[in-house]
C-alpha cells in the first residue's frame, strides 16, 4: 500500500492577513487550500488511495472557525474517491488532560474520514498514535514496523534551529520501529541508522516568518518496501529573507523581484548600506549593519549615571526621550541594590 503523509495544517480564520483578491481568503488560509488541493491532485494522478494527516489540522485550541472547517470538508468531498485518517494533535484538542474534546470530531463525519483518537489503531505493520495525556506510555511500549504520530522528540530541531529535551529519545524509538512518521514540529527533517528511519514532515506551507525559507512538502510511502519519497508543495506564498551586501548587491536585487513577482512576502536583511530605494514601499528592511561601538568614552570609573547617559548617545536615542530612559535604568539598579 502507498498513501500520502501531511501534519500540521494548522487552519485558523487569520483574519489579520490580507485578503486574496481571486479566493477572497486571507492569504494563509488559501495557500493552505491550495496546498491541500495539490496533495490531492498527485494522490489521484499517480493512484495513491489514502491521505493521512498527522495532528494539528487546525490551529486554536477549544476554537473552530468555520470558514477553516469548511476549507477541510470541501477538500474530503473533492476526493471523494479518497481516504483519510485523521489523528488529533496537540491544537486539535481542548487542553491537556485525560478529560479533553477533539476539534477532529466533526471531520469524522465526512463519509471518506477516519478519526484516530485517545488509543493507537492500525494493523499490517503499521500503528497509528494519536497525541494524548498518553502518548509518551503508547509510544514507548508499541512495536510495529511504521509508527505515524504526533510529539516533540529530544532529537528534533525547531525552526529556530533549536532543540527541546522531550519525554522520547530516539533511543526509545529504535528496535521498536523501523519507520517513524511524525508532526508536531514544522521544520522538515529526517534522521536514522541502519534498521530506522525518522522524519518529521513539517508544515505544508511556510506559516510565518518563523518558517521562512524553508522548502515544504508532503511525503509519500510505501509500506511494503519502507520507501519513503519527499514530494515538493509549491502553491503557496512565501517568507523569503534576503541578506544584501555590496558583493551580492545585483543578485540580490535580483531576487528580491523574483519573490515580488510570485506574490512572496520578502524581508531584506541589510549587512552594509546599499541602496534599496526602488524597493521601499514593498519590502520589510531589517538594519544589521555592524557599527563599531569599541572605545566611546565608557571607562570603568565613570559613575552610573555617566555611563548609561553615554551608551545612550553611543545609541543614538533621541534627546528629548534620555531622561526618561536614564531615571528608569537607576531606578531598576536602585531597587537591584536594595
Amino acid at each position: 500500500m502507498k498513501f500520502a503523509f501531511i501534519a500540521d495544517i494548522h487552519l485558523s480564520r487569520y483574519g489579520q492577513d490580507k485578503r486574496e483578491e481571486t479566493t477572497g481568503l486571507p492569504e494563509r488560509l488559501n495557500s493552505i487550500k491550495n496546498a491541500l488541493y495539490e496533495v490531492g491532485e498527485y494522490c489521484y494522478d499517480n493512484d495513491i488511495g489514502t491521505v493521512i494527516i498527522g495532528g494539528d489540522v487546525y490551529h486554536n485550541k477549544s476554537l473552530v472557525y468555520s470558514i477553516a472547517q469548511e476549507i477541510m470538508i470541501d477538500f474530503f468531498e473533492q476526493y471523494e474517491n479518497l481516504e483519510f485518517w485523521l489523528l488529533d494533535g496537540n491544537h486539535d484538542l481542548s487542553g491537556k488532560g485525560e478529560h479533553v474534546i477533539s476539534s477532529l470530531r466533526s471531520l469524522s463525519k465526512c463519509q471518506n474520514v477516519e478519526w484516530i483518537t485517545g488509543s493507537p489503531a492500525g494493523d499490517d505493520g503499521l500503528i497509528c498514535i494519536p497525541y494524548s495525556h498518553n502518548v509518551v506510555n503508547q509510544v514507548k511500549t508499541g512495536r510495529s514496523r511504521i509508527l505515524i504520530s504526533h510529539f516533540g522528540l529530544s532529537e528534533g530541531v525547531l525552526n529556530s534551529g533549536m532543540s527541546i529535551i522531550s519525554d522520547i529519545s530516539v533511543k526509545d524509538l529504535i528496535g521498536k520501529y523501523e519507520l517513524v512518521l511524525l508532526g508536531h514540529y514544522h521544520k522538515p527533517q529526517e534522521m536514522g541508522q541502519e534498521g530506522f528511519r525518522l522524519f518529521y514532515v513539517g508544515s505544508p506551507i511556510q506559516l510565518d516568518w518563523g518558517e521562512k525559507n524553508e522548502e515544504k512538502r508532503f511525503l509519500v510511502v510505501d509500506t511494503d518496501t519502507l520507501n519513503v519519497d519527499s514530494i515538493p508543495i509549491n502553491s503557496y506564498k512565501r517568507y523569503f529573507e534576503v541578506e544584501v551586501d555590496s558583493s551580492n548587491r545585483e543578485q540580490a536585487l535580483a531576487d528580491i523581484r523574483t519573490h515580488q513577482r510570485q506574490g512572496d512576502h520578502v524581508k531584506v536583511v541589510l549587512k552594509e548600506r546599499v541602496d534599496l530605494e526602488a524597493f521601499e514601499d514593498d519590502v520589510v528592511v531589517v538594519d544589521k549593519i555592524e557599527v563599531d561601538i569599541t572605545d566611546r568614552g565608557i571607562t570603568s570609573s565613570m559613575s552610573e549615571a555617566d555611563i548609561h547617559k553615554k551608551y545612550m548617545e553611543i545609541k543614538k536615542l533621541p534627546d528629548e526621550d534620555k531622561e526618561e530612559y536614564l531615571n528608569a535604568a537607576m531606578e531598576i539598579i536602585q531597587d537591584c541594590e536594595d
